[in-house]
């Protein structure tokens, strides 16, 4: 136990915390110690795993699916989202899916399993990136680990906003209504309205769960880690692409009744 708190104290997060903790008694100045306050706190807050599962827990509203109903689902194919590449990647000898895409990935393969579905993905690259775009990557690892054999690939899209718009001609050519939709449990809420937006119906297929049970609670959840923070980060990412979502509905809406009231 003293090995964990002197290990979570010395290195980072922990020991950058420290380090801020000094300079705010050191430090001369309200202003100053102001900015190093706020920058402790948030940085204190955002490091520890019992706040950061509070985060995300906000952003799991979909329970996970039942194995032993997936036959059961009423869905027409499975939809995999596309998340981050793992780029020059020595030991596969180029760019490969990361870590996120691949838990994406290896739970639409389960899905595929266990329900005898269609499989689609959709995920391109950033213009800065490059390379072969995410959606070909994660074609490549479902057919060649995963024997799944994949029935559409969406491989333009750089958001989930356009993994939904860019997904649809795919979806429709093949009469496909209702689709799993499989993605990160902390991202599925963006997603799910994404894709109900554009007309496609969805069957939440959440994976990669953050929140626990209740009770479920240690000693280590108060001390600061580098994976609360990563997890943090996404949190205050989906908060905030949520928000910008609804911002441009709310134009697009508001563009629409302005185009109208012209009309008439």
């Amino acid at each position: 136990m003293s090995y964990t708190i002197l290990k979570a104290l010395i290195l980072p997060p922990g020991g950058i915390i420290l380090l801020l903790l000094m300079g705010f008694f050191l430090v001369r100045g309200v202003l100053g110690r102001i900015f190093i306050f706020t920058a402790l706190s948030l940085l204190t807050l955002m490091s520890l795993p019992a706040v950061a599962e509070r985060l995300a827990a906000g952003l799991e509203p979909y329970p996970a699916l039942e194995p032993d109903q997936l036959a059961n689902t009423g869905a027409d194919a499975i939809l995999i989202l596309g998340s981050e590449r793992y780029s020059w990647a020595p030991e596969y000898g180029g760019d490969t899916i990361g870590e996120r895409t691949l838990q994406r990935v290896r739970y639409g393969a389960f899905l595929s399993r266990h329900t005898g579905l269609p499989v689609y993905v959709t995920g391109g690259s950033p213009p800065e990136e490059g390379g072969v775009p995410v959606g070909q990557l994660m074609a490549r690892v479902l057919e060649d680990e995963c024997g799944v054999k994949l029935a559409g690939v969406e491989d333009r899209s750089r958001t989930t906003w356009e993994n939904a718009e860019l997904s649809v001609p795919m979806l429709r050519r093949n009469a496909i209504r209702w689709v799993l939709l499989v993605t990160h449990a902390w991202h599925m809420r963006r997603a799910v309205d994404a894709f109900e937006r554009v007309g496609v119906q969805v069957i939440p297929a959440p994976t990669a769960f953050i929140h626990r049970e209740p009770g479920e609670g240690r000693y280590t959840d108060w001390l600061p880690s580098a994976g609360a923070f990563e997890i943090s980060y996404y949190a205050v990412h989906e908060y905030l692409g949520q928000a910008w979502y609804q911002l441009k509905d709310t134009l697009s809406s508001g563009g629409a009744e302005r185009a109208n009231a012209g009309v008439l």
